[in-house]
């Protein structure tokens, strides 16, 4: 199982991927039968080809940062984002928790992102990710 440290570095990665649209990059910290449920209710992908077909549409329209600490327990980890998405000439900002499932290898086995589309929002945030609840 990766350490805490191991799966801090495996999200910062992907944060970095994301943002460069790495999308084969970003397959390799997925295990082969890997779900992904973005955002939690919506349609689950399942498979490696069916998240190469997820990312490679959302990367290029997506640019994220953490905005807040990685929280690792076990063979999870838990950590807020603050996203842009731009779709042609509109930008919308968005702010999400993210939860990765790693197994033995150190293999993401589950992606889940927890955000509402109906919270879309036209500016970003001063201080995104810090409301209270």
């Amino acid at each position: 199982m990766p350490s805490p440290p191991e799966i801090r570095n495996i999200v910062t990665s992907y944060v970095e991927m994301m943002c460069d649209s790495r999308v084969d990059d970003i397959m390799e910290l997925f295990d082969h039968q890997a779900t992904a449920e973005d955002p939690v209710g919506g349609e689950l992908v399942q498979g490696i080809e069916a998240l190469r077909s997820f990312y490679g549409a959302a990367a290029p329209l997506l640019q994220v940062e953490l905005s807040g600490p990685i929280c690792v327990a076990g063979n999870q980890c838990a950590f807020p984002i603050v996203a842009q998405l731009t779709m042609g000439d509109n930008v919308s900002y968005l702010d999400a928790t993210d939860i990765f499932v790693f197994n033995e290898a150190g293999k993401i086995t589950s992606m889940r992102a927890f955000w509402n589309p109906e919270e879309l929002r036209p500016q970003r945030q001063a201080n995104a990710g810090s409301g209270t609840a």
